[in-house]
């Protein structure tokens, strides 16, 4: 998937538990957005957030509800 979406320049969604600080940093140098699904927990939220993701997707309307 990795040479596909940055021959193409295409953001990338991938399912949050098989992301790592590896895969953003990747990503990120190529100039390629990483979007995360389905982040249901805040310390899911956290990890995510630390690793750099640009756009996650949740099951809630507000970090509050997580």
């Amino acid at each position: 998937m990795f040479e596909w979406s940055t021959a193409h320049g295409l953001d990338v969604q991938i399912r949050a538990d098989l992301v790592d600080a590896d895969c953003v940093r990747r990503y990120h140098e190529a100039g390629v957005k990483v979007n995360v699904w389905t982040v249901n927990t805040r310390r899911e939220c956290s990890r995510l957030s630390n690793l750099g993701v640009d756009y996650m997707v949740t099951d809630y309307l507000s970090p509050e509800s997580l």
